[in-house]
């Protein structure tokens, strides 16, 4: 065997030996492999941007930590759609964060809900609370539920909307109630932006009265054509603020922040 034939096989078993360490782990950050590999810090970063351009990892600007690529949270796998999102929106949350003094959060629709995936909420100037990656977002109470519900196309909002009504839970008086949803929906493109029922607390299945975070929220689409990638949330502390005062002051920078997120994903 030739020296660089060697040196080809000691790169490739590194690289699957920091796979086998983040699938047994379930995230890890670079000083957690450097301490479990023993690996020199620049061969480490060496095999972790490598196997991130190539797809088997992925690495959240919300806790810096890595994650296989279709790693499951829990019981949740979060969608492609969301770690490519995940992959390029941490500069620009950082950017609007600083810009505005809110954090925010990305997330995606996985079946009847939508799914956290990226989070600038660790860096915000306020201490909010902070939600893991894969966290459930309440489709139809949520402010991005109701931005990607408002923006997708009428055949998948029919379907999401059916689907929602089999699983019981939060908002079920108002799936019986389709007139008011599409109200809801009209006013919610008319505005430009989505706001989360004054009913809901931020908890996927409990009630404002059971669980409260003290949020408020606005969210607009990240669009592709007429595809909703995602959504990009502004959260703040609503004693504070109502919706209508962060939006004249924010949602146009909410906005541009979707548009670089679209075109970057």
């Amino acid at each position: 065997m030739s020296e660089i034939e060697g040196i080809t096989v000691r790169s490739l078993e590194r690289g699957l030996d920091l796979l086998r360490c983040i699938e047994r782990k379930n995230v890890m950050t670079a000083g957690d492999l450097h301490r479990e590999t023993l690996l020199p810090k620049p061969t480490l970063t060496r095999l972790l941007r490598t196997l991130e351009q190539k797809g088997f990892i992925w690495r959240s600007q919300s806790d810096a930590c890595y994650r296989l690529s279709h790693q499951k949270h829990g019981s949740i796998q979060i969608p492609r759609t969301g770690e490519r999102l995940a992959a390029v929106a941490g500069p620009v949350l950082d950017e609007l964060c600083e810009a505005v003094r809110w954090p925010s959060d990305i997330s995606v629709r996985n079946k009847t809900f939508m799914q956290l995936c990226e989070t600038s909420r660790n860096r915000a100037y306020f201490a909010l609370n902070r939600l893991e990656i894969g966290y459930r977002i309440h489709m139809l109470l949520s402010a991005p539920g109701r931005a990607y519900l408002a923006w997708c196309p009428e055949k998948e909002r029919t379907s999401i909307l059916t689907q929602l009504k089999k699983d019981p839970g939060m908002g079920l008086d108002l799936l019986e109630q389709p007139q008011r949803i599409e109200e809801i929906l009209e006013e919610t493109r008319d505005r430009g932006y989505a706001i989360r029922d004054t009913a809901w607390g931020g908890d996927y299945s409990k009630s404002k009265n059971e669980y409260d975070d003290g949020l408020g929220a606005i969210a607009v689409p990240i669009l592709s054509g007429r595809k909703v990638l995602g959504c990009v949330n502004l959260v703040w502390i609503a004693r504070l603020f109502n919706s209508d005062q962060i939006a004249r002051k924010h949602a146009d920078r909410l906005k541009v922040a979707a548009l670089k997120i679209s075109s970057l994903a």
